[in-house]
């Protein structure tokens, strides 16, 4: 790799650090796919099942348990999980529930929403003490899903058992690989401005960038806060922006994960902004300049959307690249923790592998070129990217952005989606 020429803010201070390595990985095959299940292979009586393992959920977050491992807690009246198994004998069969919490129901569905079973749960005393709740549901044979559904808030889940009648064996348990951290190569608590010497800083005032606990942190006492308001791009020559960044990686695949937080008074805003950016690198030797960056995640009219752009060519620009791509990824979450995960090899080839999931369930995939033709591979930014301020800040009704920021880890390609998802 050669040395690249990076670009330096007013204001900012540039400390750069390395990120990832890699082994390659065979890429799969070429196309889009938007969704994705995890199976549980059951053959045993009873087969108990972490409630964490699930292949997909819906507003719910992980915890520490009282009883060991996690639990998943953050219960909301209509937040759900769904699970994958292989039902080996049709009729009836038994469903235990660990629960915590006050006295609560819950619904067995299918995916569809048909429900199969109604549970009450009687309560105990606290929301890490303990008791099971059982019910039976009518199946029948065969791999199937069902979405255990909140009808009541509150409560906490640690397992549940599904006993297949008249079979006995151990279970297949689910891939739930982890790694330990060895894999990892960048990890910010942020617990402490000292997190911030990891980063190189695009700011233009000191109070754009700063330790919070304004908010609930993802973990821990604090969270990165970012603010960017429309005065800086007058005070500041036409600056856009409240970022850290990472320098290039020298490989070409790894993995990031992060979580963000909006505030319950982020304003619906017709005027997009960037939320994290995959940044290209010019080569400058060939006569290139800076470019759109080639994978990003923004935000318009309070729904998350996603950027991708490619190149072949070894000299491009904004008006020269081969395609773009713009996925709407659905409606934005505010005052909540949101966890996102990229998967990115980047190639401007047919093997780039680009992977999202958001709260540990992916939601979109795509297999072929992510990236532009450079001799530097993009680099990774967080915060606030709002450009569309600077000339079309008239078209906003807000004056002031604010994006926290938690647990980001950076992996290296033999990292996975629970190493570096926020813990």
């Amino acid at each position: 790799m050669k040395t690249w020429k990076p670009f330096v803010p007013v204001c900012g201070l540039m400390l750069l650090i390395n990120a990832c390595s890699k082994n390659d990985l065979s890429s799969p095959p070429a196309g889009v796919q938007t969704e994705t299940t995890s199976t549980l292979s059951v053959a045993s009586t009873p087969v108990r099942i972490e409630a964490e393992n699930y292949s997909s959920m819906s507003g719910v977050q992980t915890e520490d348990c009282r009883e060991g491992g996690k639990d998943v807690g953050y219960i909301a009246v209509g937040d759900w999980m769904e699970y994958t198994i292989n039902v080996i004998t049709s009729g009836n069969h038994t469903l235990n529930f660990r629960l915590a919490g006050p006295k609560s129901t819950l619904q067995v569905q299918k995916p569809d929403g048909t429900v199969l079973a109604n549970v009450t749960f009687a309560g105990t005393t606290s929301g890490q003490v303990y008791a099971t709740a059982t019910s039976t549901v009518q199946l029948s044979a065969g791999k199937q899903t069902l979405r255990i559904y909140a009808t009541s808030p509150y409560w906490n889940f640690n397992w549940w058992e599904y006993t297949d009648a008249g079979n006995t064996g151990l279970p297949v348990k689910p891939d739930t690989t982890t790694s330990n951290g060895q894999n990892l190569v960048l990890y910010s608590s942020f617990e402490s401005a000292t997190d911030f010497s990891k980063w190189s800083e695009e700011i233009c005032r000191p109070t754009a960038l700063g330790i919070s606990s304004e908010v609930p942190a993802r973990k821990g006492k604090s969270s990165a806060r970012f603010e960017f308001a429309k005065s800086d791009v007058t005070n500041y020559n036409g600056y856009v922006r409240a970022e850290i960044h990472q320098d290039s990686p020298p490989d070409a695949e790894n993995w990031y994960g992060f979580s963000s937080y909006l505030p319950t008074d982020f304003v619906k805003d017709p005027m997009a902004e960037k939320i994290a950016q995959w940044h290209e690198i010019p080569d400058w030797d060939k006569g290139e300049n800076w470019r759109s960056p080639p994978i990003s995640l923004g935000i318009a009219n309070d729904h998350y959307n996603l950027q991708i752009l490619w190149a072949a060519a070894a000299v491009n620009t904004n008006d020269t690249k081969d395609g773009e791509k713009d996925i709407d990824l659905g409606p934005v979450d505010k005052g909540k923790w949101n966890d996102f995960v990229f998967h990115i090899k980047f190639s401007y080839k047919s093997d780039g592998i680009l992977e999202i999931f958001k709260n540990k369930v992916k939601i979109f995939s795509l297999y072929g070129p992510n990236s532009f033709n450079d001799e530097n591979f993009p680099y990774f930014k967080v915060g606030i990217y709002k450009w569309t301020w600077n000339g079309w800040a008239n078209y906003s009704p807000e004056s002031k952005r604010v994006l926290y920021v938690d647990e980001v880890r950076i992996g290296n390609a033999k990292s996975n989606l629970n190493e570096v998802s926020p813990q």
